[in-house]
């Protein structure tokens, strides 16, 4: 029973949001479409894995190389979907590249099984993947030449998740600097959930070198000691599908701009200017969709130079300078006397904020406090002034 659970765990949750991801209604997006693609591949690997578990070893025989070609091609695939998120221009060149090590050893397995008669292809599993007899890795027999494209596999696997993991990081906070410098409200366009799960493909990358230590072998022995991998790959994979499903396409391909040579200080000080007039002003932080190309046309310039003027002058991004002006109005509005006549929503939308929880995000790491916490304390202070 508990190996059913732990071995039909990840093939029930890779199902679901396969299903999910080709099945829902509306247009699909790209970025979901890569995902469920990624989807299909862990359903065909772990369903490898479920008939090498329950000792079908002459199946298993001839549906390896499906395991290794769906074992190869699952974290290219994961990291293809996160630039499809952030990209339009997404097919290049080196795209396909990392899939090279799936194809190979994917189509040099099926060779080599087809090279083997029955009793060979059992034989191959059972000395050297379930009883791991190193002695059997001969190059001068195709069982051992079978193992040892088998265990490079692995080891290149291992690379795949350690290697993407980190590339997952480094293209969030790309990603995330990017869009704090074009977009006031970033509510659903960072990748901040990326960039914890590719942390945990990390942590899934050192616990594969354990797993692969400890062998196959062991956890077909004991069989409670499955539910450690398939709770951690089960968890990690359905956290993916949740977050892929309600994840908006961002895209950082910015139109390239025209850019004069000449950026004076005169000119700069007469940017800055205007760029303070429009905010103390006009006070165009109050919409919420504000993005740097709206300011770049009021001042007829464009948001490069709006961009470079903003980090260097003020010391900090677009999205940072947009919300100290947003903070500030709304402590306005919370400080005054009637202010609790409005809701906290209310005021959210006054200030220009997007939504409520972007509000209170915001506000609470600016000032250490929750909107409703400071105008409680601001009530407080201006009753014991007046008791006073």
């Amino acid at each position: 029973m508990i190996k059913d659970v732990a071995l039909l765990s990840p093939i029930f949750v890779t199902f679901f949001w396969s299903l999910v991801f080709f099945i829902q209604p509306g247009e699909k997006d790209k970025p979901k479409i890569i995902l469920g693609i990624f989807m299909v591949f862990a359903f065909l690997l772990y369903c490898t894995h479920a008939v090498y578990f329950n000792k079908s070893y002459a199946l298993y025989s001839y549906i390896e190389s499906i395991y290794l070609f769906s074992m190869l091609v699952v974290y290219p695939l994961y990291y293809c979907y996160l630039v499809s998120l952030t990209t339009q221009r997404f097919i290049r060149k080196n795209t396909l590249l990392p899939f090279a090590p799936a194809l190979f050893f994917g189509i040099l397995a099926l060779i080599l099984t087809f090279f083997l008669n029955h009793d060979e292809r059992v034989l191959y599993v059972k000395e050297i993947l379930v009883d791991r007899n190193i002695n059997k890795l001969n190059i001068n027999t195709l069982i051992g030449v079978k193992g040892i494209v088998f265990f490079i596999s692995r080891m290149i696997f291992l690379i795949q998740v350690a290697y993407f993991g980190i590339k997952g990081v480094q293209l969030a906070n790309r990603h995330n600097r990017k869009i704090e410098e074009y977009y006031s409200n970033i509510e659903g366009k960072t990748l901040n959930w990326v960039r914890l799960t590719s942390m945990i493909i990390i942590v899934t990358a050192i616990a594969s070198i354990i797993f692969t230590f400890i062998g196959r072998p062991y956890f077909s022995r004991n069989e409670v000691s499955l539910l450690v991998p398939s709770v951690i790959f089960s968890v990690f994979l359905f956290v993916i599908g949740l977050k892929g499903n309600h994840q908006i396409q961002v895209s950082t391909d910015f139109e390239p701009e025209k850019t004069e040579t000449d950026f004076s200080e005169v000119k700069s000080e007469r940017l800055k200017n205007l760029l303070i007039q429009l905010f103390d002003v006009e006070k165009i932080y109050k919409d919420p969709e504000l993005r740097i190309s709206v300011i770049s046309e009021a001042l007829n310039t464009n948001r490069t130079y709006i961009s470079k003027l903003i980090n260097e002058e003020f010391q900090m991004n677009f999205n940072e300078f947009v919300n100290k002006y947003r903070i500030e109005e709304a402590k306005e509005l919370l400080k005054a006397n009637n202010s609790n006549l409005f809701t906290l929503e209310l005021i959210a939308e006054r200030s220009g904020f997007g939504s409520l929880n972007s509000f209170n995000r915001v506000f609470k790491a600016a000032t250490g406090l929750t909107p409703g916490h400071f105008r409680n304390k601001n009530i407080n202070v201006l009753q014991e002034r007046q008791q006073s």
